[in-house]
């Protein structure tokens, strides 16, 4: 069968030639409405024509003795209904036996609607005659029942001595069917109206899938031959099976004699028989089938999803906290959401029965996924914080009208400092910021607990006030830092602290705020070093300039030295003048440590920016170095500018100060001055200039990018290296390089080279020519007489000079430290 859900109609009965389907006369489907299959009209046959009793039949009774029947069967997917008749006498003859039955059959469950095929007795739409052809019509969908609706059915449950009694076992019994602890059942009555009012009453409290699959018939003549579900037998008719003490393999329930077979009834009928009979027979009939659809693929319903219906539909109370913990685990445990109308009062009855905390977690899990009313989850979410505070503090919470930050406040204020951290972040799980002037003492506990426990696993960030309490922890230490346990306390933020505090350290002049930037700069990464002081430097650069420098100086090296650029920057965010008090002892101690008698070209620059505001006193050697470097600087100066320099201007510079300033040195001869007047510069400087060159200029040799430079730097090496104030021992050495780098060099070099030298002086073009040709060809070491000469006697010479620049140097400085002020790096 296709298209909407309906009946289709089937006439039994004996015909007279023509009449039926089969054309001939006898026992036949007399009509069937279209479509109806040829098993499923063997199945009408097989199972749900109606039963004359033979033993009446003999006796001639009365035809209207017969009682009606009604049958319903569920086989091979098609669902049968029919009602039957006795006729008497046969249409072909005088015997007896003719009868009628109208039988509706369907594969489609949904087409009896909410009605149970027993409500179908008494309908008005039932046959009781043949067709006028062998056709008729189909039946619709969700026909209209018989006497037998909700409300009749119960008040004649009512009605009955014992009805409620009665129908817990009658329900208990069809519930039981098509499980292993089942039985069938037989009805014993000769009124086929009130079978039907037992069978109606308990299969409305099946859910409808189920009520369709317990098949019955009343009445049978033979009930041991039929295998329907559910018999009834005429008083006249049962015998021996009348009698419910005796087991025939039925559950027997008598309704001549008002007695039946002993049945214990099932969970479902203790649940639901009791709520039939005392409240609304449609909503229990509605929370009857939610149950069902809440078994989803099992074939009944639990207790949970029995009592969930009954808690959704009906409204019922949960009292047993062990139930109302199964209905939040039914819920949370659901694959997908239910709809608010189940979820909320669900949510709403196990609530108010009072969970632990394992529950209402669950219950607070399930009341998100399902959607209930924001009034409700905010109730849920309410009840479980309570909880779980509970479970941290280890006392109850009882405040009912105090929101969740006034909880926490009070947890807070409560629990041991080290508990703290827990109650803070189990506020921040649940959106609540309770405010510090709640839990005072809590909290001023706590910050004096974590200071004396700087490396506790304390997580703040975490925290929803976590910045006010790391504030109350700032106050702690800077009370500690003006305390007599200060250098405890500047020992533990130089290991601990400053990491934490260092975002906020934003106040140089502020204790605490510079303890931690020096300990950054002291303790942190080169990178951490680099930033911190770069964004002190420009906070104290807004700061008034009296102070500044000291103010500068506390928050960046109070625990380690500065380095020389360090230094310099520092200087250079200070107003021009002289250095103000403390901090020119300060500067001129670290200076002694960090220049040393090889001064690098950033000390000497740092050199210069402290002479040009003060005059160091009792530093001799500063001043010494100091005095030379700006005797460089003015010949640089006037060198780059193109003005006349005395040959003899760098004479009193001793070898330190030129190695510094080598860089600078070159880069003004090969950038600011013509080659060949470069390249005079180079015949008239003296021994310690010519040896600083020939190891400086190599390094430019091989400057792609400024080709010209880089040639320029190989004439000027080559030019030093024929000089006779160069050194034996550099120039040989420089010679050598200089041929091993030309075995390397592409030959295009060579003549760029031969024209510099040429600009300076033909003779170093001659001489240029001749190192060439004495190389023998490209890979040969064709050394000049002046580098033998050097690779002889320069090893020797070297080696005493290196022994008088150590007698010059004097000992090694022991270690570095400001007494008072600094601590050493």
């Amino acid at each position: 069968m296709s298209g909407p859900p309906e009946f289709g109609s089937l006439y039994y009965t004996d015909c007279v030639p023509g009449q039926g389907t089969r054309g001939g006369a006898g026992f036949q489907f007399q009509a069937v409405s279209p479509g109806i299959a040829h098993d499923t009209m063997s199945l009408v046959q097989r199972t749900s024509l109606y039963e004359p009793p033979v033993a009446w039949m003999r006796e001639q009774r009365d035809v209207a003795e017969y009682p009606p029947s009604l049958t319903h069967v569920f086989d091979e997917g098609v669902y049968v209904t029919a009602r039957g008749r006795y006729l008497g006498a046969e249409a072909n003859g005088v015997r007896e036996g003719n009868q009628f039955t109208h039988a509706v059959v369907t594969a489609d469950p949904e087409a009896y609607g909410l009605i149970r095929p027993a409500q179908l007795w008494d309908a008005p739409w039932w046959a009781e005659s043949p067709a006028p052809t062998t056709g008729c019509d189909p039946l619709p969908a969700d026909p209209p029942p018989g006497p037998w609706g909700l409300d009749t059915v119960r008040e004649w449950v009512l009605g009955r001595p014992g009805g409620e009694e009665w129908l817990l076992a009658v329900h208990s019994a069809l519930d039981r069917i098509h499980t292993p602890e089942g039985r069938r059942v037989l009805f014993v009555s000769d009124d086929a109206s009130a079978v039907l009012g037992w069978l109606a009453a308990g299969t409305v409290l099946l859910a409808q899938s189920r009520a369709l699959r317990v098949g019955f018939r009343v009445f049978a003549a033979n009930p041991r031959q039929s295998r329907h579900d559910v018999l009834a037998v005429h008083g006249d008719w049962a015998g021996p099976l009348a009698n419910p003490e005796r087991d025939h393999g039925f559950l027997v329930f008598n309704l001549t004699t008002g007695r039946h077979s002993a049945v214990e009834p099932t969970e479902g009928a203790r649940l639901w028989v009791p709520r039939f009979l005392r409240e609304d027979p449609y909503d229990v009939v509605d929370a009857i089938e939610l149950a069902q659809r809440f078994a989803g693929e099992r074939d009944r319903p639990d207790a949970v999803d029995r009592r969930v219906a009954a808690v959704a539909l009906l409204g019922e109370p949960v009292e047993h906290p062990v139930h109302a913990a199964e209905l939040v685990e039914w819920l949370r445990c659901r694959a997908a959401p239910e709809p608010e109308e189940v979820a909320q009062p669900i949510a709403e009855a196990a609530l108010r029965t009072g969970l632990d905390l394992g529950a209402l977690r669950g219950l607070h899990e399930a009341a998100r996924r399902h959607g209930v009313g924001p009034e409700l989850g905010v109730q849920v979410e309410r009840a479980l914080f309570a909880a779980e505070l509970a479970a941290l503090t280890g006392a109850p919470v009882t405040a009912p009208d105090a929101s969740k930050a006034e909880l926490a406040a009070r947890a807070a204020d409560a629990v041991p400092p080290e508990r703290l951290g827990d109650v803070l972040l189990l506020a921040t799980r649940f959106d609540a910021t309770p405010r510090i002037a709640e839990f005072t003492a809590g909290a001023h506990r706590f910050a004096r607990w974590w200071a004396d426990h700087p490396d506790a696993p304390v997580r703040p960030e975490q925290w929803s006030c976590g910045g006010d309490v790391v504030d109350l922890v700032r106050d702690e230490l800077t009370a500690r830092l003006n305390g007599p346990d200060a250098e405890k306390c500047r020992a533990a933020i130089g290991e601990h602290w400053w990491r934490r505090l260092l975002p906020a350290a934003t106040d140089p002049t502020a204790d605490l705020d510079a303890a931690v930037t020096a300990a950054a700069v002291a303790s942190g990464s080169w990178d951490v070093r680099r930033e911190t002081i770069t964004e002190v430097l420009v906070r104290t650069s807004a700061l008034p300039a009296e102070h500044r420098g000291e103010w500068a100086w506390h928050a960046l090296f109070r625990e380690s030295a500065p380095t020389a650029e360090e230094l310099k920057a520092l200087l250079r965010t200070l107003p021009p003048g002289p250095l103000a008090g403390q901090l020119e002892d300060v500067v001129a101690a670290v200076l002694d440590r960090i220049v040393g008698d090889r001064p690098t070209a950033a000390e000497l620059d740092v050199l210069a920016e402290v002479y040009d505001r003060s005059a160091l006193p009792g530093r001799s050697r500063l001043a010494d170095l100091s005095k030379e470097d700006a005797g460089v600087r003015r010949w640089l100066a006037a060198l780059g500018a193109g003005k006349p320099v005395r040959p003899n201007a760098l004479a009193q510079v001793t070898r330190p100060v030129l190695t510094a300033r080598a860089a600078d040195i070159a880069a003004v001869l090969l950038d600011r001055v013509p080659p060949a007047e470069a390249a005079g510069v180079v015949e008239r400087a003296g021994p310690d200039l010519l040896e600083v060159l020939l190891r400086e200029l190599p390094r430019h040799w091989d400057d792609r990018e400024r080709s010209r430079r880089a040639d320029v730097a190989v004439a000027l090496s080559f030019v030093a290296t024929g000089l006779s104030a160069t050194p034996d021992a550099a120039a040989g050495k420089a010679e050598r390089v200089l041929l091993s780098w030309l075995n390397g060099a592409g030959r295009d070099r060579q003549p760029r080279i031969a024209q510099v030298l040429r600009a300076a002086g033909e003779d170093h073009a001659t001489r240029w020519h001749q190192l060439l040709g004495s190389r023998g060809g490209r890979g040969g070491t064709g050394q000049t007489e002046r580098a033998k000469r050097a690779a002889r006697d320069g090893a020797a010479r070297a080696e005493k000079r290196a022994e008088k620049r150590a007698e010059d140097d004097g000992p090694a400085k022991p270690g570095w430290r400001l007494p008072g002020f600094n601590k050493g790096r």
